[in-house]
């Protein structure tokens, strides 16, 4: 094609991406500026991190246009009363055998094979029509079962740029790690965002990282949710004794909620109310456990789960990095419990936080915590010294957020 066929080609791409409304007699323009995806993994984690940076750029940058992305069930409690707009995928659902996660059928009843072709398929039909110039994702640069992988063809031809964030401390994990990863990164993505904080994990993880990805990686601080949501959040009058957060467990998870039932039980209700926050298909089995504890109130994860951190003496959350985030940023003393995982990733950054935490955290394993044991944590916790930790980087979400954003202008 001559330069003048060229010209007129270009031309008429950008007339494409641009709608013109008579009444207002402009144009505007139709690509998204960010698109942030998160897949659904066992816990909130993935996602939160993603809303958490949705948010931040929503505030930062109001005349964006930014989507989120996800099969995440509860993305809509996540985001709360934020203006983050998001596009709900199928979920898929993931069950925990001896240590490991695996899947099965989704929740619309799509083997996993099939749905992870039907969500191929919607991801890259996403890239076709809303031409986003960034492309966030969280933790798998193929994807859950390598489902980014069409979206990113749709990209290639395209000023498209795509960002890898990871987890401070990411364990040994093939979605990351393995050779296809990797590649699929040197192919199609030109940044690393590490949400780590270097006094806490060290220098190991981003060094192992620029080596293995050949890309030096941008530490931001921890990406925490609650630091982007808490000022939307609507102020609360109660102070309460606990909030505990179940969003998902194994089968000797919902046994151990008996221990904390009897151990809250035998505290009674001197310090004041305890709400509990459970996976969605629980709540019915966990509420009528607490029926006969009145100053309990069991809840699905929502977004009333922040406020009650937030008006609360302590916590009991398990050890994800959204939970450790959540501690961190409340700054509230907790008991932090760690199941039995194969990957031990949540142990090793719970270790690597407790030079810094040791006053106020005090860890447990579920897994062989009696009744006694866990009485006497929340006991010793709920008369922690206040908190006074000042140290941690919180901000990744808006360092996160600065540095997706760089350079972009934003049309309308």
């Amino acid at each position: 094609m001559g330069a003048a066929g060229g010209s007129r080609e270009g031309h008429r791409v950008l007339m494409e991406s641009r709608y013109y409304s008579k009444k207002l007699n402009r144009h505007f323009s139709k690509r998204l500026d960010f698109l942030i995806y998160a897949h659904d993994g066992r816990g909130l984690g993935h996602a939160s991190r993603g809303i958490a940076i949705g948010l931040a750029l929503r505030r930062l940058y109001p005349q964006c246009k930014t989507v989120f992305v996800s099969g995440c069930k509860q993305a809509a409690s996540l985001i709360g009363n934020g203006t983050l707009d998001w596009i709900k995928l199928p979920s898929y659902s993931t069950t925990i055998v001896k240590g490991r996660a695996e899947g099965g059928y989704g929740h619309a009843n799509f083997y996993k094979s099939v749905l992870g072709q039907l969500r191929t398929e919607m991801l890259a039909s996403i890239m076709k029509i809303f031409q986003p110039r960034i492309v966030l994702v969280d933790h798998a640069p193929t994807g859950k079962r390598n489902e980014l992988l069409r979206a990113l063809e749709v990209t290639k031809d395209a000023d498209t740029r795509w960002v890898l964030g990871l987890r401070g401390i990411i364990g040994d994990d093939k979605d990351v790690w393995s050779d296809e990863s990797i590649q699929c990164f040197k192919n199609h993505y030109d940044l690393i965002l590490w949400y780590g904080d270097k006094q806490v994990m060290g220098t190991e993880y981003p060094h192992m990282i620029a080596q293995r990805f050949g890309s030096k990686p941008v530490e931001t601080g921890y990406v925490s949710r609650l630091m982007e949501s808490k000022h939307l959040m609507a102020s609360e009058n109660d102070t309460l004794a606990g909030t505990i957060s179940i969003p998902w467990g194994t089968e000797t998870t919902w046994k151990f909620v008996r221990r904390i039932h009897d151990a809250i039980k035998g505290i009674g209700e001197s310090h004041g109310p305890w709400r509990l926050f459970v996976d969605q298909e629980k709540k019915q089995v966990i509420q009528g456990l607490f029926r006969d504890l009145p100053f309990c109130t069991v809840d699905e994860v929502s977004e009333r789960y922040i406020p009650s951190l937030l008006h609360s003496r302590m916590a009991i959350v398990y050890a994800g990095y959204n939970s450790m985030s959540d501690i961190l940023a409340s700054r509230i003393p907790a008991v932090v419990l760690l199941r039995d995982l194969k990957d031990r990733e949540q142990q090793t950054h719970v270790d690597s936080l407790l030079p810094f935490t040791k006053k106020y955290v005090t860890v447990l394993a579920e897994s062989n915590t009696d009744t006694q044991s866990l009485q006497q944590a929340l006991e010793r916790q709920l008369n922690a010294p206040p908190w006074h930790n000042e140290t941690l980087n919180m901000n990744g979400a808006e360092v996160s957020a600065l540095t997706v954003a760089e350079g972009i202008v934003c049309e309308e």
